[in-house]
C-alpha cells in the first residue's frame, strides 16, 4: 500500500508507529520547500524533496519532477526528470531524461537521456544517448553514443559512437567510431575509425585502425573543402553528420571563421543541411565501384599517381575560381593560366564545385557565345 506524505511531522509520526513496514512510502508535494529527512526506503514523487540522513543505508527511487539528496551508502534511482544530488560512496543510477550532480567517489550510472555532472572521482558507466561532465579525476566509461565531457586529469574509456570533449589533462582511450574534441593538453588513444579534431598540434593524441586526427588550426579558406571531404571518410562522422559539422564549425579559430564561411557559401554550402548533403554525396562516393576498382587495380602505381595528381590540381584550380564567384575575367584568366577547361573540370573535379562553376563561369561563357551569334 501507498503512504503520502507531505511533511516531516506526517514522516516522523509514521516511522514512530512503524507503518512504513510492508508500505510504500511516497513523498511529494511537500507543504513547504524544505527537504524531508528521511532514514528509511523511499520513493520520492510528484514535486517532493527528500534527503537521506547521513551515511543511511537505504533506497530512494526519484520520480515525476523529485528532488533526492543523499550522502554515504544510500542508493539513488532517478526517472522521468528526477533532479539528484548524491556525495561520498552513493550508488546512483540514472534514467530517461533525469540529472545528477554527484561528488566523492559516487559510482553512477546513466541510461536514456540522462545527464551528470561527476567530480571527485567519482565512477561513470554511460549508455545511450546520456550525457556526462567530468573532473576531479573522475572515470567515465562510456558506450552507443554517449556525450562525455572531461577535464582536471579525468580519465574516460568511451566506444561506440561515443562523443567525447577533452581538456586540460584529460585521459581518453576510445574505439569505435568514437568523436573526439581535444584541448591542448589532452592525451588521446584512438582505434577502430576514431576522429580527433583538435585546435593544436597535440603531441599526446595516438591513432590507430584507420583512426584521422583533424587539425582545426590549420583550416582555412583553402584547405576547408578538404577537411569536409576527409571527414565524410571518417565512419565517426557518418551516424552524426550535422552533429559533426556543428562541432567542426564551433572550434574553428576565431580569425579564420569568417574567411571559412566565405568560402563555404561561395561554393553554396551556406547552411549545416548544405554541408551535411555535400559530405553524404562524398561518403555514397567514398567506396569505389566495382568497376572503378578493376580500372584503377590494371593501372600502374605510377598512373594512379598521376591520376591522383591531376585530380588534386584540377580541384583545386576549381575551387579557386567557385571562390571569386561573379569575377568572371579573374575567373577566366585562372582556368587559363592553369590550362584547366570544361572538360576536365566535369571529369576530375568534384561534383558538387563543378556545379558551381557549371552555374556560374562555365554558364556565363555560353551566354556569351548566344550574345555573338545575334550580334552577327
Amino acid at each position: 500500500m501507498q503512504i503520502v506524505i507531505n511533511s516531516q511531522e506526517e514522516y516522523d509520526n509514521l516511522i514512530r508507529a512503524k507503518k512504513h513496514i510492508g508500505n510504500e512510502v511516497v513523498i511529494q508535494e511537500n507543504k513547504n520547500t524544505d527537504f524531508i529527512f528521511v532514514r528509511t526506503d523511499v520513493t520520492v514523487g510528484r514535486n517532493g524533496r527528500a534527503r537521506a540522513k547521513e551515511n543511511a543505508n537505504i533506497t530512494m527511487n526519484v520520480t515525476n519532477n523529485g528532488i533526492a539528496a543523499a550522502e554515504g551508502k544510500t542508493k539513488i534511482i532517478g526517472r522521468d526528470n528526477a533532479n539528484i544530488i548524491a556525495k561520498g560512496h552513493c550508488k546512483v543510477e540514472l534514467y530517461d531524461d533525469s540529472m545528477g550532480n554527484c561528488y566523492d567517489h559516487c559510482n553512477i550510472t546513466l541510461k536514456g537521456f540522462a545527464k551528470a555532472n561527476a567530480d571527485g572521482k567519482c565512477q561513470v558507466h554511460a549508455y545511450d544517448q546520456s550525457f556526462v561532465s567530468a573532473t576531479g579525476s573522475t572515470k567515465v566509461y562510456s558506450y552507443q553514443s554517449t556525450t562525455a565531457k572531461g577535464s582536471d586529469i579525468s580519465t574516460i574509456n568511451a566506444k561506440d559512437n561515443c562523443i567525447v570533449y577533452a581538456k586540460d589533462n584529460c585521459n581518453v582511450k576510445a574505439s569505435d567510431n568514437c568523436l573526439i574534441v581535444a584541448q591542448e593538453f589532452a592525451n588521446i588513444t584512438a582505434a577502430d575509425n576514431c576522429l580527433v579534431m583538435s585546435n593544436y598540434d597535440n603531441p599526446n593524441i595516438k591513432l590507430m585502425d584507420k583512426c584521422e586526427h583533424l587539425n582545426l588550426s590549420k583550416i582555412d579558406e583553402k584547405n576547408i573543402m578538404g577537411a569536409l571531404r576527409q571527414m565524410a571518410q571518417s565512419k565517426a562522422v557518418v551516424e552524426r553528420r550535422l552533429t559533426a559539422i556543428q562541432i567542426l564549425k564551433e572550434n574553428i579559430p576565431q580569425n579564420k571563421k569568417l574567411a571559412v564561411e566565405n568560402k563555404l557559401n561561395a561554393v553554396g554550402l551556406k547552411d549545416q543541411t548544405a554541408i551535411n548533403n555535400y559530405i553524404s554525396k562524398h561518403i555514397e562516393v567514398g567506396v569505389p565501384s566495382q568497376k572503378n576498382q578493376t580500372q584503377n587495380q590494371n593501372l600502374t602505381f605510377g598512373q594512379q599517381l598521376e591520376l591522383a595528381k591531376k585530380t588534386g590540381y584540377v580541384q583545386g584550380v576549381c575551387e579557386c575560381v567557385a571562390a571569386v564567384g561573379g569575377e568572371y575575367q579573374m575567373g577566366k584568366k585562372l582556368l587559363s593560366e592553369m590550362n584547366v577547361n570544361r572538360d576536365m573540370a566535369k571529369k576530375f573535379a568534384n561534383p558538387e564545385t563543378y556545379k558551381v562553376l557549371e552555374q556560374g563561369i562555365f554558364a556565363q561563357k555560353q551566354e556569351q557565345k548566344l550574345e555573338q551569334g545575334v550580334k552577327r
